[in-house]
């Protein structure tokens, strides 16, 4: 099954959909935060049914991990404008919210080609090494990806498990099974990788989300995204202090097209 059979959601009437919570996308204490996004961008998108409206804003906050089966997502339009539309969203488990996001459609604008955000100078994922040969505890979540570390110019054995001095870290990633690419797919991408900091501060062990905006950046009615196609990330964290910590995110094609950008804002344990 690809990624987008992962995300698909049954209408039971407007602004409802029912979902079924699998352990495909577990990590340490439940499904991964950019998985259970991706489940509002995909209702957004269903709720909205408008191709000319493409998901630019994404907030989701976490409240409580859901548990394996079946859910609800509820879909509210707060204000529908001429150019956005708001909507508000809630999964809810029994009589329980567990998650709630707003998030915003809107149609094309234009707009000053300046300034652009480049893509970083890395290698090739030919030439990168596999997730797996760094990181030897494996988890749900990274069977449904193909991610390769970008982070030296010559990627040696030598290499593999040196500790960075900042919390800095590049990924080639894309889904384990070709899959439909879309705004989904962008948000599930935003939370698909360890988190920077794990790689200089062994201390910080456990780093759970409380909430999580994605932005996308690329209309992606004009760009040529292969279903297949690898894209860049890049994901900083800057700054740790009283038990929490961000990390920003860059999302981009090989051809150097920003898809999007994300921040969050996690506990730090």
């Amino acid at each position: 099954m690809s990624f987008q059979d992962h995300i698909a959601l049954e209408q039971v009437k407007s602004g409802e959909y029912s979902v079924t919570i699998h352990d495909k996308y577990w990590i340490v204490a439940g499904p991964n935060g950019g998985y259970l996004a991706a489940l509002f961008a995909n209702a957004g998108d269903l709720h909205v049914n408008s191709p000319e409206r493409q998901l630019r804003s994404l907030t989701t906050h976490f409240l409580s991990p859901p548990k394996l089966g079946d859910a609800k997502i509820m879909v509210t339009t707060e204000r529908s404008g001429r150019l956005v539309d708001f909507l508000r969203f809630e999964l809810v488990q029994g009589d329980k919210t567990l998650l709630l996001a707003t998030g915003v459609w809107g149609v094309e604008g234009a707009s000053p080609s300046f300034p652009q955000l480049r893509m970083p100078d890395v290698p090739p994922p030919d030439k990168c090494i596999p997730i797996d040969r760094i990181i030897e505890h494996p988890i749900r979540l990274r069977e449904q990806w193909e991610t390769r570390s970008a982070m030296t110019p010559e990627l040696t054995q030598d290499t593999i498990g040196q500790q960075r001095q900042e919390a800095d870290l590049s990924w080639w990633i894309r889904p384990a099974e070709p899959t439909a690419t879309g705004t989904p797919l962008i948000v599930a991408i935003s939370d698909a990788l360890p988190p920077p900091v794990f790689s200089i501060t062994p201390q910080i062990r456990f780093v759970p989300t409380i909430d999580l905006t994605v932005h996308i950046r690329a209309e992606l009615s004009t760009i040529d995204w292969p279903a297949a196609e690898w894209v860049l990330v890049r994901f900083v964290t800057r700054h740790v202090s009283n038990g929490y910590l961000e990390e920003d995110g860059r999302i981009w094609l090989r051809d150097g097209t920003l898809l999007g950008m994300s921040r969050q804002l996690s506990v730090a344990k």
